[in-house]
């Protein structure tokens, strides 16, 4: 059963991470949020691409599950691939979404590997677990929430929302990162003096790639409207009234590669 935060929560949470320059996920801080919200026992963060092994670790650092963490985490690296359902289902269907162990189809709850992992989930009291996965380039990351209790429906739709909130922060702190890869200190310094934000940034950089305002959207997970707002904003730092005049005083500034 729920006992912590709720999507009002979540929206105030994750609008004041976008608000900051964020440059990789602040794991620690979602991860503290998860537990609160579904009362977890941990919350495991991963990394995975194929043709390479898990990477990830479980929160709270300084939890013992129960005595067996190091097998839970030496488990996850050499079995959970090939043998963990919800991890094996995504990779035969490609479709990520939040999924517990409970839901996963029957085909993939028999497979060589998971007694073990089964067994250790059981003993440190993570039996039902939920994955919250996304792209991350071409690797598929995922953050797993795991207590004791099956998630209800009610969960299963709470973390469907938190999901595509975390979904649009990681594409928000990939497109910041990357802009700020493309230019150096200097140009920071000229963003810094014309008060852009990392948000206008984001969407000036993906403007000067010749993104319209749907797409810009899309790709940043937030509405068209609030796309039109971050541009009238650059606009007017800028000193500028349509974009073409803006991507090429941003290009001048060296705020934005040339096309």
């Amino acid at each position: 059963m729920r006992t912590g935060y709720d999507d009002r929560a979540w929206l105030e949470f994750v609008a004041e991470l976008m608000a900051e320059p964020l440059t990789e996920l602040p794991e620690d801080r979602i991860v503290l949020m998860l537990q609160d919200t579904f009362d977890a026992v941990g919350v495991a963060t991963s990394e995975f691409m194929p043709g390479r092994p898990l990477a990830g670790e479980i929160y709270p650092l300084d939890g013992s599950m129960d005595g067996f963490r190091d097998q839970i985490i030496e488990w996850g690296v050499a079995a959970a691939p090939r043998s963990h359902p919800v991890l094996r289902y995504y990779i035969v269907t490609g479709d990520l979404g939040p999924l517990q162990i409970a839901d996963v189809p029957e085909d993939f709850l028999d497979c060589d590997g998971y007694g073990e992992g089964n067994a250790l989930a059981r003993v440190s009291g993570m039996t039902a677990q939920v994955a919250m996965p996304f792209r991350a380039g071409g690797a598929v990351r995922s953050f797993t929430i795991a207590r004791p209790a099956v998630f209800t429906r009610e969960d299963m739709a709470l973390a469907g929302r938190i999901w595509r909130l975390l979904s649009g922060l990681d594409r928000q702190v990939r497109a910041y990162s990357a802009a700020l890869r493309s230019i150096d200190a200097a140009t920071a310094d000229v963003a810094s003096a014309v008060r852009l934000t990392p948000r206008e940034r984001s969407v000036l950089a993906l403007l000067s790639q010749g993104l319209t305002a749907g797409a810009i959207a899309r790709r940043l997970d937030i509405a068209e409207r609030t796309v039109h707002k971050h541009l009238e904003r650059c606009y007017a730092k800028l000193g500028v009234t349509d974009r073409l005049s803006a991507v090429l005083h941003a290009q001048r500034l060296g705020l934005v590669g040339a096309a």
